[in-house]
Order: structure tokens, then C-alpha cells, then sequence
């Protein structure tokens, strides 16, 4: 379907959304978060089947620069009711976000500032041009991160640095983040988009229900004690052991033919180095 703020393309199994509203650097209005939201239901119909990846990206020089100003202008003379409304309507984004059962891969260059940092922070893997910035700016207006930010930041660089971010509201460069674990690759400007999309060619190899698996494992543990993750991680081996994907990667295997998912071997066929 038709989108007024975003684009979403999908091709060799990889849906990309890419927010497309340049001019005022893909800040976040209504319009746009009710076209993500769409954009986001209907790669989530297809997931595991024509989409095995999807990648966010933004046009222009940034990734997204946050909420609209306008509409946080608007916000500042509504009742506290109106504000928390509409963040939970954001949270119902992000939720679906989240749980989506497939990679989802974050390409971000220039600024990825509030809210847009908060999405790229959602993101399974981040590649990140060398000039990107990610700043948790709420602080610098006397506000508190939103979408989700201040339950993802501590999981993902701990509790002391991450109110270092929230409270200090400094901007990270591309190194930086990708030091603190927050990017997974600086990749260069104009590779960037290609880069991701190519990555998310990858998964289409891998097994649908073990990504899907790992994925919803990886993020129960984070609130599990050792004993319920153990239990966790063995219902879900038994789960993945059974399937067809695994059958035939054992018998490539015994029978020494190169397996359908080996991410060096993909890579180098893509002409990176992993």
C-alpha cells in the first residue's frame, strides 16, 4: 500500500523501510508514526514466509531526528492525559517492533536523536556510517526518553552508563556506540543501505524458526532467573531439533557440503570480510 511519510520496499526476501521526509530530517509527526505503524503490520504479515529480514533506514543526511518540534510545541498546552495517550500508542509501535520473529537491522547515518535513537536502539543489529550521531536529546529539553528508551538502554550497556546518556543527554559518535555495543558496524556512507540489505539477504538461508526462537529467547532472559532460562533454552532445542531446516543442515553436514547458512561464507560471497 501507499505511504505519505515512508517507503517500504520489499525484495530478496528483505523488507525496507526507509522514513522519507528529508527536509525536516525524518522527525517523527503523526502521520508518520501511524504510516510506521502500518508499514510495520504489513511486514509483519509476511514475515518467515516472503520476508526474512527487514531493514530501517532514513533518506536524506539523517536517520531520524525525533519528535516533530511542532507537535511537541502542541503538546506542552494539552493535559497530561492527551501526552500519555499518545505514547502509549507509540509503545503499541514499538511493542510490534520488537516482537517481530525476524532480523530486523537498523541503518543509520547522521542523527538518530530522541525517539530515533530509541528505534535504532530497538533494532536486533545496527550498522552505522562513520558520520552518525545518536543522542538521547529529551534532557536538553526538560524532558525524559521515550519509546521505550529507558527500559532498552540499561539491557543493552548497563544501568551506570546508561543514566550517564539519559542524563547528560551527550551525543555519541559512531565509534563511541559502536564501543558500548549500541552499533554492530560502521560501514561507509554510500555502502550503508547496501550493506544492510545485504546482511538481511543473509538470514533468508537460516532457519525461519530458529531465528524466530533465539530472538523471543534471548529477549525473556534478560527477566528470567538461571533456572527458568535453562528451561527456556532447553523446551526451545527441542523445538528446533525436530525441524526440517535442522534434518537436512545434519545431513549436509555428515555428508560434508557446504551449509545453506554459514554467515563468513555468505559474507564472502557479498565481498565483505564477515
Amino acid at each position: 500500500m501507499p505511504y505519505e511519510t515512508l517507503r517500504l520496499a520489499i525484495a530478496d526476501s528483505v523488507a525496507t523501510i526507509t522514513f522519507a521526509r528529508p527536509e525536516v530530517r525524518n522527525a517523527l509527526t503523526e502521520a508518520m508514526r501511524a504510516d510506521f505503524a502500518a508499514a510495520l503490520a504489513e511486514v509483519k504479515a509476511g514475515q518467515g514466509d516472503r520476508i526474512r529480514a527487514m531493514v530501517i533506514a532514513g533518506d536524506g543526511p539523517a536517520f531520524c531526528a525525533g519528535g516533530d518540534i511542532a507537535r511537541l510545541t502542541a503538546s506542552t498546552a494539552e493535559p497530561p492525559a492527551a501526552t500519555r495517550a499518545r505514547l502509549q500508542g507509540s509503545h503499541e509501535l514499538l511493542a510490534t517492533l520488537l516482537d517481530l520473529d525476524i532480523p530486523v537491522i537498523a541503518a543509520v547515518q547522521g542523527a538518530a536523536a530522541g525517539a530515533g535513537a530509541s528505534i535504532a536502539f530497538a533494532c536486533d543489529l545496527v550498522l552505522a556510517s562513520p558520520d552518525a550521531r545518536f543522542v538521547l536529546s529529551f534532557g536538553r529539553l526538560g524532558l525524559v526518553p521515550d519509546w521505550g528508551a529507558m527500559w532498552l538502554l540499561p539491557r543493552l550497556v548497563g544501568l551506570q552508563r546508561a543514566k550517564e546518556l539519559v542524563l547528560t543527554a551527550r551525543s555519541l559518535t559512531a565509534a563511541e556506540a559502536q564501543g558500548m555495543g549500541l552499533v554492530t558496524r560502521i560501514v561507509p556512507g554510500e555502502r550503508l543501505l547496501a550493506a544492510a540489505q545485504a546482511w538481511g539477504r543473509r538470514f533468508a538461508a537460516a532457519s525461519p524458526l530458529a531465528l524466530s526462537i533465539a530472538k523471543e529467547a534471548l529477549d525473556r532472559a534478560q527477566d528470567m532467573d538461571l533456572a527458568t532460562a535453562l528451561d527456556l533454552e532447553a523446551m526451545a532445542q527441542s523445538v528446533t531439533v525436530a525441524s526440517d531446516y535442522t534434518k537436512g543442515a545434519l545431513a549436509c553436514f555428515r555428508s560434508r557440503e557446504q551449509l545453506a547458512f554459514d554467515w563468513e561464507a555468505l559474507a564472502k560471497a557479498d565481498g565483505e570480510m564477515a
